[in-house]
This record gives C-alpha cells, structure tokens and sequence, in this order.
C-alpha cells in the first residue's frame, strides 16, 4: 500500500533520530536509544507478526559538495532502487512567502546510497509547488498532482523524464467560476492501472466551497479504464487504497469521516460513515487478498498515551470490532507509543502480512526525562480479529542528548525490499537512512 500524498504539506508527519542540535541542524551523526515492547493477540487466527526490530545508526543523504538532500515529500522503491522527492533549488514567492516546488528527483540504492540527482525545477509544472504522488508503473513510475490540477508524468527506472505531461481531468482557467476543478487527489496502484479519487470544486476555494468526490480508474498512460464515479457531493481529504480488485476510499464531509467500499465484483460502492470523532480517515491496504482497513489519530494527550486509531473491515465495509464493543474511538493501536502524534499522517505499508506503521510523537521516552520527540516503528499482525487485538511489535527511538526535536515538517518512509526495509527521516534540514531489519 502506498501512503497517499496530499496538497497540503505532508511533511509534518514524522522523522527519526537525526538533527544532534537545534531543532534540525544538518549534522551528518545521531546517536540512538532504543526501547522495544510486544503485545499479544487475542485471537488464535491472528499471524505471528515480527518478534524483534533493529535500527542500525543513521546515514546522511547528501549531493555533490556534501550539499544537504532537504524537503523530503515522497518515495517509493522501484526494482532495487529508490527513488527520492524533494526539495528543487528553485523558487517563487507566493503572498510574500518563498516556496520551492518538490521537484528533485533522486536515485538511492537498496542501501540508501546516492547514485544520482535530478532538479527538475518549475519545468514539471509551473508554478506548481504543491505536494505529488509517486505510483510505481510499467518500466518506471509516475507522478502525479496531488492537487490543485490532475497532471501526470510518466518517469524511467533512470528518474528521467518520458514524454510529455497528461491532464487527467481537464484543466480550468483560474478565472472561471462555472467549472469545477481538481482540488485534491489520492491514488492507488491496482493490476493494470491505478485508482484516482478526486475532489472537485468551484473556483476561487473559500470557506463556503463544496466538494465533490470522484473516482476513475486510468491505465499508466493516463487513459480511463472506467467513467468517472459520483461518489460524493461534499467531501475533502481524499484516500484510496486497493488490494486484489477491492477499492476503499475513505474522506471527511463535514467532521463526518466517510469510506465508500468497492468490493471485487460488485456494481457499486458501499458507502458507510465511520466514528472517529472527527479525525482524518486514511484508507490501508491490509493484505493482498482484498483485505482493507481505516487508520486514524485520534485525541491524544501527554498524559493519555496513543492516539493511533485503525479496524479493519469486512466485505459490507462494516468496522470488525471486538466482541460487545461498538465504540470505534476505542480502537487504539498505539498504546504502548508513549507519544502524543506530531502530526495527521501517519507512515503505513503492507510487508509480509503485517501492517508496517511509522510515526513520531512528542512524549517522554524513559521515566523523568524531560518532553521530546520520540520515532515510533509499529508492526501488526493481520488475522480475523480487530486490528486493535492482533499481536504487534513496537519500536520506540529518540536521540540522545542535545535537543530533542526535529524540523517543522518531518516526514518519514520506510521503503520495503524482499529481505530488508530503509527508513527516510527527512525535514527541511537534510535527509538521512536508517537500516531496518525485522526478526
């Protein structure tokens, strides 16, 4: 499953150990500490999930010059390489602020070394400086606005670029009030296409704005392999995921959280809402067998550990929940994270039947030490049960010494291959690689 990109910076998700000063200095060492807890199922069906995690001590991404790799936004592994989104050295200025587009696009291997780099600058799309998603295709990638716009651009193994851009909706004038326009996009990889949700809206976006929600499934060359779907007439914060013909999209109408199921086979979505107490839903792929679920965060204190919500779904997208218990706020995942979440977004893949979870939060790592950001690697089992009763292996890391905090927009990927994972801890200062091996 890939975790969705949106318009918004996503980039206050999550980082690991890096920065040894001030909130986010460039240093090329962290130092790491380490705790590990594991928590049993209550289900006999549930799969034994991973029994230990291991991070080995970071490595700093850098360019010719030992200039620092800033600005992660997305990643995503292709073949036995990664390919890396980030910050271009270009810029504009938009309401007096300076903005550079993520429009760097670099080549890391399996072990998260730099082979090349590429600054795409403003010839992508101009004036672009939204956030993108990568999709993995054919004999490459592409990338695609994650909103305002639907552009598409398809990419090799190499990251170099291939042919000419493609609108997937067509674009409208920033002058018209009568059309409505992409606003925000999330996609899923599914057989021989991806699925696109998007929202769409009326120009100029204001606090009275109405959305509406579609979805269309497209080849890799930006062709529609179905109509357009209505999901929706008023709904923000798109995510899809999609597992063996099964499609979940999940959005917000309101402060209501909303998933539209599409079962393999069936004719039409069913549309459910979900009561997370108004928090994001995300959409995740939980096997590949058709298999999906809804993590959220929920409302998190220092003194009130957690705040990671999930469940997973059945076939009628109903929330599988434990014997008697109907309240989904209940449904917490991150009761041994110590940490209240830094940010909305939460780092989610599929690896080998467990669902891979990656976050940081501010909390206290070990008893009287002082408040500070502590990395969280969380590994689930998927069986039967509720999400929340399967067996997990949970992972937490900080620094030590100097000050505890990372950049304003820490975002954290874990890149997964057959026999290893990465996990990229970048902000606005530098990038750097963790090794991580699971026993």
């Amino acid at each position: 499953m890939c975790f969705q990109a949106f318009p918004r910076q996503l980039a206050c998700l999550l980082l690991a150990a890096t920065l040894g000063a001030c909130g986010g200095g460039a240093t090329s060492s962290s130092s790491l500490t380490s705790q590990t807890s594991s928590a049993s199922a209550s289900s006999s069906a549930t799969p034994d999930s991973t029994a230990t995690i291991t991070v080995a001590s970071p490595k700093l991404v850098t360019l010719a010059g030992n200039v620092a790799l800033k600005g992660l936004g997305e990643a995503l592994v292709v073949g036995e390489r990664i390919v890396v989104l980030s910050a271009s050295d270009a810029v504009i200025t938009l309401n007096q602020k300076q903005l550079h587009p993520r429009t760097r696009l670099s080549l890391l291997d399996k072990d998260g070394t730099l082979l090349s780099s590429v600054d795409y600058a403003f010839t992508l799309a101009d004036s672009y400086v939204g956030e993108w998603l990568l999709l993995p295709a054919p004999d490459g990638f592409v990338m695609l606005q994650a909103g305002p716009g639907t552009r598409m651009l398809k990419f090799d193994t190499q990251a170099k670029l291939q042919g000419s851009a493609v609108d997937l909706y067509p674009a409208v004038a920033a002058t018209s009030t009568t059309d409505l326009a992409a606003a925000e996009n999330a996609a899923s990889v599914d057989g021989n296409g991806f699925w696109l949700a998007t929202t769409f809206s009326l120009l100029p976006v204001n606090d009275k704005t109405q959305y509406l929600l579609k979805l269309c499934k497209y080849d890799f060359t930006g062709r529609q392999l179905t109509p357009p779907f209505e999901i929706a007439l008023s709904a923000v914060r798109p995510h899809v995921a999609s597992s063996n013909g099964t499609v979940l999209t999940t959005w917000l109408d309101g402060t209501t959280a909303m998933l539209a199921l599409w079962p393999k086979g069936l004719g039409a979505p069913l549309i459910h809402s979900l009561g997370t107490g108004g928090g994001e839903p995300l959409a995740v792929a939980l096997d590949g067998n058709g298999k999906v679920g809804v993590i959220w965060n929920g409302k998190a204190t220092f003194t009130s550990p957690g705040g990671v919500m999930g469940v997973a779904l059945d076939n009628t997208g109903v929330a599988v929940l434990p014997t008697g218990r109907t309240d989904l706020e209940q449904e917490v995942l991150s009761g041994y994270w110590a940490a209240s979440g830094r940010a909305p977004y939460i780092d989610n893949r599929l690896y080998k039947n467990n669902l891979l979870l990656a976050d940081v939060g501010v909390g206290t790592y070990s008893s009287g030490d002082a408040q500070g950001d502590v990395l969280v690697l969380a590994d689930y089992g998927i069986g039967t049960a509720a999400l929340s009763s399967q067996k997990s292996t949970v992972k937490r890391l900080r620094l030590y010494g100097g000050a505890l905090v990372m950049g304003t927009f820490p975002v954290l990927r874990q890149m997964m291959f057959a026999d290893h994972s990465l996990l990229l801890v970048g902000d606005e200062y530098h990038l750097e690689v963790f090794s991580i091996t699971r026993q």
